[in-house]
């Protein structure tokens, strides 16, 4: 079997451009036919948008509809906008901060999620002196905002399983060490949230936002930069795809989830120019992607109530019946993950070849 070329590294001299320089090319149509630098620069200040709106304290707060304006400009020179801006500015609109607490950590792990993807995914394109370090602050915050989400599952598996292998009595016990971890959590968010080190990461943010470094190459053609940057994510995808199928282990199952996601958010950038074949390899890797989360879910939980059975020997034998039906619920979700495997398999070549 042929593998498909990975993209070659930029050489040592290729230093990094001003967005300006990334503005995109007249076509034939008499639309702007958008650079890599454009549809890069769009998507990270989306996303950034996103994590700073949510990322804040519990108040509400006014958006600001100056920058919002400046984000959007460049959309503006396309006229009646083709498909790419269309897509990116409803996308943009789109952009709200969570009602709730919850919604807001989820909405904001997500964007960490997105960034960091297309980060790795279109490093080529993108000035290395700040992409890495910032890769780094990513993944750290995200995991501290991962423990509340970690509980938030938590709860809702004593609430909506509890009853029926406990009696009122220990669903309530169980709920309330749930809900003692959980403020714990916020109040460890809450003080990151104070810090010097989630402050640099908000200025690292406001990079993304007003544009950061690109590579030479990214004032080039979206349409010819960024599809074969997928290559390498397709490449990890394979390799990980393969470890699971001969042993499809807990920890081999969470590595394909992960380059799933590396695979979709990279095919939702390059969407934006490619059109309908990239969005639906974009789906399939995210019905997969889902199912792999419930399973982790199911598994994370499992772990989590032994742990808890062994400090807690009271509630031992109900937390034992909350197990049991947590391996049902594991069981279920990893059914069917080879054929919608394949079926990311058989979009992507369907699209790429």
């Amino acid at each position: 079997m042929t593998t498909e070329p990975l993209p070659d590294e930029d050489s040592p001299s290729d230093g990094p451009v001003d967005t300006d320089l990334t503005l995109g090319h007249p076509a034939d149509d008499g639309f702007l036919t958008p650079s890599a630098g454009m549809v890069l620069h769009r998507v990270l200040a989306r996303t950034s948008r996103a994590f700073l709106l949510n990322d804040l304290a519990s108040e509400p707060v006014e958006e600001d509809t100056q920058d919002c304006e400046a984000v959007d400009a460049v959309s503006v020179r396309t006229g009646p906008r083709p498909l790419w801006a269309k897509t990116a500015a409803s996308a943009l609109d789109a952009t709200q901060r969570g009602k709730t607490e919850t919604d807001r950590i989820h909405q904001s792990r997500v964007a960490l999620r997105r960034i960091r993807s297309n980060l790795r995914t279109f490093r080529l394109a993108l000035d290395p002196a700040w992409g890495t370090s910032l890769r780094a602050e990513l993944a750290w915050y995200g995991g501290r905002l991962g423990e509340s989400r970690d509980l938030h599952i938590m709860g809702e598996i004593v609430s909506g399983h509890g009853p029926e292998v406990m009696d009122p009595e220990q669903v309530a016990l169980l709920q309330s060490e749930v809900e003692a971890r959980m403020a714990a959590a916020m109040a460890g968010i809450e003080a990151e949230r104070g810090g010097a080190r989630r402050f640099q990461l908000t200025e690292q943010m406001m990079v993304l936002w007003n544009g950061p470094a690109f590579k030479p190459k990214a004032s080039r053609p979206a349409e010819e930069v960024l599809p074969p940057m997928l290559h390498r994510a397709w490449h990890d995808l394979r390799g990980a795809s393969r470890t699971a199928r001969k042993e499809p282990s807990e920890a081999n199952l969470h590595k394909l989830r992960i380059r799933l996601k590396d695979l979709r958010y990279g095919c939702e950038t390059v969407a934006l120019v490619e059109g309908g074949p990239a969005r639906k390899t974009a789906k399939a890797a995210e019905r997969l992607q889902s199912k792999l989360g419930d399973l982790h879910d199911a598994w994370f939980s499992i772990s989590w109530l032994e742990d808890l059975a062994r400090t807690r020997p009271d509630l031992a034998e109900p937390i034992d019946q909350l197990v049991l039906v947590q391996h049902g619920a594991a069981a279920s979700a990893r059914k069917g993950w080879k054929r919608e495997l394949k079926e990311v398999e058989r979009r992507w070549r369907g699209w790429q070849g």
